[in-house]
């Protein structure tokens, strides 16, 4: 029983970290609209037609790199300026859509 109630207690610590959304941008790349949710953790959440896919931050000469190779899928922001990658495909500039 003491070994269960360990197993929980390490489970529910495990759980409690959450991660706060800093800032919502939404963007015009080509023919995609994007939402970017940027995180307090240094990465973002990417929603593109539906589908959801978190990326992951990464500092580059080339400006900040957002990156999730299982998707192929890249957001680099420089200079103000924001450029979509997915699978090989580079999207024009993107543009933020102001509401």
């Amino acid at each position: 029983m003491r070994l269960s109630l360990t197993l929980f207690a390490l489970l529910l610590a495990g759980c409690s970290h959450v991660v706060d959304v800093n800032e919502t941008v939404e963007y015009k790349c080509g023919e995609k609209i994007v939402l970017a949710e940027y995180l307090d953790d240094s990465s973002i959440i990417l929603k593109i037609d539906g589908k959801n896919t978190v990326l992951t931050s990464s500092k580059t000469d080339e400006g900040e790199r957002f990156d999730n190779v299982d998707s192929h899928m890249t957001l680099i922001k420089k200079d103000g300026n924001t450029h979509l990658s997915i699978e090989g495909k580079n999207y024009p500039m993107c543009l933020e859509i102001k509401r």
